[in-house]
């Protein structure tokens, strides 16, 4: 879900909450993977019988990209989440994260070398203050 979009359904401080326990559980996720993994290495050996030693490879091979997966989504979500909040201030008021979105806008960076425009490089979240009404962009 997009910023704007969470921002303007659950509200900025209901937002920030959703994301900071929604980027944790992937960090749960990522040390729950090392675990597995570490499980599998401890246990692995060549001379098994049957099919264990390509499960248990199979295994801490998932473990490991599902682990790597999940760590790198939470330094996203946690970088946004931070990001957002430190913009999230009224400049007139000092009030924090009380705030509504007034209005989304694209930005669109144009290339030298192709002498062509891209949309979606970046976002401007247009905000004001449920206190005194002041507006603001938060990028």
């Amino acid at each position: 879900m997009e910023p704007a979009d969470g921002i303007r359904k659950f509200g900025f401080r209901r937002w920030y909450e959703r994301q900071l326990v929604e980027s944790h559980c992937y960090l749960v996720t990522c040390f729950l993977c090392f675990v597995v993994v570490l499980a599998c290495i401890e246990g692995f050996s060549f001379r098994a019988e049957g099919w264990e030693p390509f499960m248990r490879l199979t295994v801490m091979i998932a473990g490991s990209a599902l682990g790597a997966w999940a760590l790198g989504r939470y330094k996203v979500m946690l970088d946004l989440a931070e990001y957002t909040a430190e913009q999230s201030t009224c400049t007139d008021c000092g009030t924090y994260g009380a705030l509504e979105v007034s209005g989304v806008r694209v930005l669109a960076r144009e290339r030298a070398e192709e002498g062509r425009r891209e949309e979606g490089e970046g976002k401007l979240i247009g905000v004001r203050c449920r206190r005194c009404g002041h507006e603001w962009t938060i990028q």
